[in-house]
């Protein structure tokens, strides 16, 4: 049933990729030949000149709105794809967008910073500033994976880089190799949502099953832990740090297609590929962590047989590739 929307009343509007709040000024319904404005009264069409009856047909309800905080110039007419009732499940859509323009903004800031910093500032003390500023954003990642109960906020890791090897099969690592080069060459996507029995919360539980049997009291709550750490932790990183360029656009539409919401979670919707992504980065974010030895060789000892599961059932969870539309590849690139 599709929602009917009122003058006056506020909403959330796409405009562009991002979500904002807007007010309902007119409404053009279907049915009239004539315009109702936020005093409930008609106007003519040609008493609006924004308002292209050649671009909208007669056919399709429209609706002119204000965003808040814009300028007047800015009001638009837009169709009923574009607006969304304000509640719980859009108000969760517009942070998780609102976040993934956070996080582009202040890498291309990071980046200028560090340029005028390098030309001030000697080799040396540039280099320690990148170590403390990864070390303290990974420290509070990677807990979630250990609870480990280190604090995340310290700004002086006392723990210095170290090199922490993470055996990772070769038919996987062609496996991510080919994932590259489909995406970033080939112009290819995953196909997402993926199948329910290929999803990672998927794998992650036919892994717990088939391992946690053979363990003691004690070792299954860890193995627990650490599965459930490393499903939260993909859902929080997906759109941070796990996608390619060329997948963004994908994501947003998700998003924006309600397929990606606060019940239906990353995790329920991509696979393998993107699993994957994830776990050969960890020894690169755990080395500048606080993490204690013990946590560590515990997570990497974990990891590392998930791993050899994966290999060994991966004809079962590899997810297929498609070749995007010439209009999701112009935009993509833009």
């Amino acid at each position: 049933m599709t929602t009917e929307f009122k003058p006056n009343q506020l909403v959330y509007a796409y405009h562009g990729p991002l979500i904002y709040e807007a007010k309902i000024l007119k409404i053009k319904k279907s049915t009239n030949d004539f315009i109702i404005n936020n005093d409930l009264q008609h106007e003519t069409l040609e008493q609006n000149p924004k308002f292209k009856s050649a671009r909208w047909g007669n056919d399709q309800t429209v609706y002119f709105l204000h965003y808040q905080g814009w300028n007047s110039k800015w009001d638009e007419w837009v169709s009923i794809e574009r607006i969304m009732e304000i509640n719980e499940e859009t108000k969760f859509k517009k942070l998780e967008l609102d976040q993934l323009t956070k996080k582009k903004r202040v890498k291309k800031d990071d980046t200028n910073n560090n340029s005028q910093q390098d030309s001030s500032k000697s080799d040396k003390n540039g280099s320690s500033s990148k170590k403390q500023k990864t070390g303290s954003s990974s420290s509070s990642s990677t807990n979630n994976l250990t609870s480990s109960s280190s604090s995340s906020s310290s700004s002086k890791p006392t723990k210095k880089n170290v090199t922490i090897n993470l055996q990772f099969p070769p038919e996987l690592k062609y496996l991510l190799v080919n994932d590259w080069q489909y995406i970033t060459k080939d112009k290819k996507l995953v196909t997402i949502p993926v199948p329910e029995n290929k999803s990672i919360s998927q794998i992650i539980q036919d892994y717990k099953t088939q391992r946690i049997k053979n363990l003691q009291r004690h070792q299954q709550q860890i193995l627990e832990e650490i599965l459930l750490g490393l499903e939260i932790y993909f859902n929080k990183s997906l759109s941070l740090i796990l996608l390619y360029k060329y997948e963004n656009l994908q994501y947003l539409n998700l998003l924006k297609d309600n397929i990606i919401n606060s019940e239906i979670k990353q995790s329920k919707i991509y696979g393998l590929e993107h699993l994957l992504r994830l776990i050969i980065s960890f020894p690169g974010l755990i080395s500048t962590t606080t993490m204690d030895s013990i946590s560590i060789n515990i997570l990497i000892s974990e990891l590392e047989i998930l791993l050899q599961f994966i290999k060994d059932n991966i004809s079962n969870y590899q997810n297929d590739y498609y070749y995007t539309s010439p209009q999701y590849d112009a935009l993509a690139r833009s």
